[in-house]
């Protein structure tokens, strides 16, 4: 059986990595090789030991980028091992497993445990989720353009969509902050311009927890992520917001919200 898994983003238990040929005897495992690649920036180190690699980590801290590839046999057939802690291009971390010639999730559920690795865990939703949407996004006359066209293609696949604007006799933190909370979806425009207002927004969206996020970003925009640093983006062309739509699409039919026979 061959297993690939994605996992929360965690240390790696370090400290027991010179004992896991150990544990994967006990799997009846054999291990016949292994190669444990640190980078740590400018530097990237090959070990070809896990107790040399344990030794770095204990000395220097536990990295945040690294590969490790474990070879050997289980019951005369050829295993692999391989986690990898990696960004993206899009600057999205992940920690992703795979293992190969196992007999079963159990034996990759042990492996896991004793490195203090736990499978990560789907965003989902109720069998018929909430169509409502709220967009944050900067008060101009761009970011006001680009969130109208949302809106507009939002209603037209059936959402109820609100944003920051209309007034309330509240102040803005309390205003959005309601809003936000009513709404099952948020999304987030990212523009170039000089409004700052809708920073009270971003500010916010990171204190409303459990709800999905959509994230568009104007190409070319000098953007210090902040609280969203951990989010994917979807990239737009400048005044040309229409040309994420069908990633937006991509992003609601994973949630559940688009379903086709």
């Amino acid at each position: 059986m061959d297993i690939s898994r994605s996992c929360k983003i965690s240390d790696l238990n370090w400290g027991a990595l010179p004992d896991f040929t150990a544990r994967l005897n006990r799997l009846g495992i054999t291990v016949d090789r292994v190669s444990l690649e640190i980078s740590r920036y400018p530097d990237s180190i090959t070990y070809y030991s896990l107790e040399e690699a344990a030794q770095d980590v204990h000395i220097k801290g536990s990295p945040k980028r690294y590969t490790i590839h474990i070879y050997g046999k289980l019951s005369e057939e050829s295993f692999s091992f391989h986690i990898v802690r990696n960004t993206n291009m899009h600057g999205k971390k992940y920690l992703d497993i795979d293992a190969r010639g196992i007999k079963g999730s159990e034996t990759l559920d042990s492996m896991m445990e004793f490195l203090g690795l736990e499978a990560d865990e789907p965003f989902t939703l109720p069998p018929s989720p909430k169509r409502t949407a709220f967009i944050a996004h900067r008060f101009d006359s761009k970011g006001s353009d680009c969130a109208d066209k949302l809106a507009r293609f939002l209603e037209l696949i059936g959402f109820r969509v609100v944003t920051g604007r209309a007034y309330s006799p509240k102040s803005i933190a309390s205003k959005v902050k309601n809003r936000i909370e009513e709404q099952a979806v948020l999304f987030v425009i990212l523009t170039s311009g000089t409004d700052d207002t809708w920073l009270t927004q971003e500010s916010i969206i990171g204190e409303v927890k459990g709800k999905p996020l959509l994230i568009l970003k104007e190409k070319n925009v000098d953007f210090k992520p902040g609280i969203l640093s951990d989010h994917e983006y979807i990239p737009f062309e400048t005044s040309n917001i229409e040309l994420g739509f069908i990633a937006v699409l991509e992003g609601l039919r994973e949630l559940g919200y688009l379903e086709f026979d």
